[in-house]
């Protein structure tokens, strides 16, 4: 995301990148909820161009998404797979990277603005733990804490909070520490695609839509600021109607309630069903055709591409 004119929270040492960091990693690795992806970024004349890509199928039951508990069922299986997935990609161990987790594993949310400006960090992460105190289905006393500050500050801005448990994120830390690798950013993998489109694109109206397994992330941005973030799990999205559904109600809410005269893109990145399906299932409920999330700038559309698209996405956004 681009860099917030408000000071930014201080946030654990595994954590301070949720805010944009000069030193960003230019790997990243994406955990989807039945595969691992991988994506290697080089510098060209200033720029952050593509390497490498690769993903690969975790072991059934590898992984059992949770905001509460550990993820990781089977930390020799998921932490093969990572290798396997770095070594087909031509990344090295032994280096810095980017870990991209899927949205259910943390709380999104948006909080009022002015409760955090003119604090200092510990003053601004004790409100945030007040706030989100009851807002997350983990003890909040125990959660890893980031929040990034609206570029400009009104009396109705809202500054973008994230929660997630510590046992959550350290299992996937100490899975890949035996690797030689080091966490040196984290980021959800709806909120690393927003910050790619919002980076590559002017300010407007938007919607981001993150279709994976298993759940379905939408955010709305208005003049590059989160308005709304929502991860949707379990029955409310088993099936493609369900989703098409809550599409739907995601565009009457920005229009009745936060009164929007027309969304300027729509863009979606689906690891679920192949682009031409998905651009045809949510063409009628946007009542325009989406566009696929494309972070290697026209490149790759495919089924593989959408599959490491958050990763890529995490390289783009920092870059940009």
């Amino acid at each position: 995301m681009p860099a917030p004119a408000a000071p930014r929270a201080g946030l654990a040492e595994k954590l301070r990148s949720w805010l944009l960091d000069p030193d960003y990693p230019l790997t990243a690795i994406e955990v989807r909820p039945r595969s691992i992806g991988a994506v290697r970024g080089v510098r060209d004349r200033g720029h952050v161009a593509f390497g490498m890509a690769a993903s690969l199928d975790l072991p059934d039951g590898t992984l059992n998404l949770s905001m509460v508990q550990p993820n990781v069922a089977a930390v020799d299986a998921f932490r093969e797979t990572v290798r396997n997935v770095l070594e087909k990609a031509g990344i090295p161990l032994h280096s810095e990277v980017a870990l991209v987790l899927p949205d259910p594993v943390a709380r999104v949310s948006l909080v009022a603005a002015n409760d955090l400006a003119g604090k200092n960090a510990a003053e601004a992460e004790d409100m945030l733990r007040f706030k989100l105190r009851k807002a997350v289905p983990f003890d909040i006393k125990d959660a890893r804490l980031a929040f990034r500050m609206p570029r400009v500050l009104t009396s109705e801005a809202q500054a973008l909070a994230v929660a997630i448990a510590r046992p959550v994120l350290e299992a996937y830390e100490d899975a890949l520490t035996p690797l030689g690798l080091s966490v040196g950013l984290v980021e959800l993998a709806s909120l690393a695609m927003v910050g790619a489109v919002e980076a590559s694109h002017a300010p407007g109206d938007r919607l981001v839509v993150n279709w994976d397994e298993g759940y379905v992330s939408l955010v709305l941005t208005r003049a590059g600021e989160p308005v709304l973030a929502r991860t949707l799990t379990g029955e409310v999205v088993s099936t493609h109607d369900d989703v098409i559904r809550e599409v739907a109600n995601t565009v009457l809410f920005y229009r009745e309630k936060l009164g929007g005269a027309g969304l300027a893109q729509v863009v979606v990145r689906s690891a679920v069903l192949t682009p031409a399906q998905v651009v045809s299932l949510l063409r009628e409920p946007l009542e325009r055709a989406p566009e696929l999330l494309d972070p290697w700038g026209g490149s790759d559309d495919s089924v593989a591409g959408q599959a490491v698209a958050g990763a890529a996405s995490c390289i783009v956004g920092r870059a940009s």
